[in-house]
């Protein structure tokens, strides 16, 4: 199978994979036996679909901002037929996903909570030895004895009117001591997101919310060098491997683990050795890319393919954009989310959501969704300038915004004259 894939490996095709992986490719004419593909929201559908989209993508990364939705929902809607945020949330009243530091906060499936309890056991040492300030001591007790009482609370009904100097607090400001209390306590496990509602979060003990013996994977507490037959199945690397698929050794979250550039190095060697990863040589980049070896075949399917020019509007911190570099090897693509840029610097708009077009990025949109007005606004849509207008894409662009504003339930989309291009 290797002897056939082509070296050096044209960028395109591995950017394909990457898309394939993400669920966000549509195929045909390539290579028995994947010689056809659909994107997952072909058959993924409502609650259960959502579920497996999680299964799949293995991490959903959670962010609060809501210009037009917020990512994780985004995210879900690109992949999932139907998709609403209440199947999210259904699905942490059913104990079938919970929330952890994976990529960055991310909801993940319940059958690999286990996989974290090696990370969860040193952030308790780690704290442990910090000797935390007495007043975080207090909102500790204080928050354990509240979600003692058995009933999953919301964090503002767990203030003790305490205050203190927060992580993010600037010029003075000071933040609710129960707040940290929470975060410490969640980051070591002893507090789980329950569930929420309408984005709020409701926190219980992990021993009074969690299903038996915490996920459905079994306690995995392998390292994260792996042994002779590659990384354990439950380990947070096994798990970051096949949520990535294409990896490369400068990516400082390699593994989801803080870990030396020569400790990276090492792990990816006898990965390859073990057989789980596959090293590829991409034309024009001096960086080398890891693929997971399972996959090899559906790179071989998709090398001479026809892809079709499907649209779909990606979120800020949609899986495919999670590593910037590797988004420039395989698709030329430079994308830097500006809502934390100051105006004046901004080049593309404050939301910028990337535009997929099949196997490449055909350009940014700026978009704000008017909640009170119903209104889905469209800002600015700037072209890549390495495409020729094309009133085709022109056409499923505005299908996919049309889409979009009514799942969001928006009434109309201003400025769609905007969209040319």
């Amino acid at each position: 199978m290797k002897g056939s894939i082509p070296k050096p490996l044209p960028a395109r095709a591995l950017g394909r994979l990457l898309l394939a992986h993400s669920g966000l490719l549509r195929w045909r004419r390539g290579r028995r036996p994947h010689a056809e593909g659909e994107p997952w929201h072909r058959e993924l559908r409502g609650e259960e679909g959502t579920r497996e989209a999680i299964r799949r993508l293995g991490a959903v990364q959670l962010d609060p901002v809501a210009v037009v939705e917020r990512n994780h929902h985004l995210v879900l809607r690109n992949r999932v037929a139907g998709y609403r945020a209440v199947h999210l949330e259904d699905l942490y009243r059913r104990k079938l996903v919970f929330e952890y530091w994976a990529q960055a906060r991310c909801v993940l499936p319940i059958e690999d909570y286990s996989a974290f309890e090696p990370v969860r056991v040193r952030v308790r040492l780690r704290k442990a030895a910090a000797n935390l300030p007495p007043v975080l001591q207090e909102a500790m007790r204080h928050v354990r004895a509240r979600l003692a009482e058995g009933t999953p609370l919301p964090a503002r009904l767990l203030d003790s009117q305490v205050r203190v100097q927060g992580y993010w607090d600037l010029d003075g400001a000071r933040t609710k001591a129960t707040s940290q209390a929470l975060e410490h306590l969640w980051e070591a496990g002893e507090v789980v997101v329950a569930y929420r509602e309408a984005e709020e979060r409701y926190f219980a003990l992990a021993e009074h919310w969690l299903p038996p013996g915490g996920g459905e994977a079994g306690g995995a507490t392998g390292g994260a060098n792996g042994g002779a037959d590659g990384p354990p199945s439950g380990s947070v690397l096994h798990k970051y491997l096949r949520t990535y698929g294409v990896v490369e050794e400068g990516d400082p979250r390699f593994g989801w683990m803080r870990q030396p550039a020569r400790e990276r190095r090492e792990i990816l060697q006898r990965l390859v050795q073990d057989g789980v990863l596959a090293p590829l040589a991409v034309e024009g980049l001096r960086r080398r890319y890891y693929v997971l070896a399972e996959l090899l075949p559906v790179l071989e399917s998709l090398a001479q393919a026809v892809v079709e020019p499907d649209v779909y509007i990606l979120p800020p911190l949609d899986n495919v954009l999670w590593r910037r570099e590797r988004l420039v090897d395989l698709f030329g693509f430079h994308y830097r989310w500006e809502i934390y840029v100051k105006p004046e610097r901004r080049r593309f708009g404050p939301y910028t959501l990337p535009v997929l077009e099949g196997d490449r990025f055909a350009g940014r949109l700026d978009a704000r969704l008017d909640r009170q007005e119903g209104r889905l606004c469209v800002e600015r849509f700037t072209p890549d300038p390495g495409l020729k207008a094309d009133p085709n894409r022109t056409a499923r662009l505005r299908a996919t915004v049309e889409a979009l504003a009514a799942d969001l339930g928006a009434a109309e989309v201003a400025g769609m004259d905007r969209l040319s291009g």
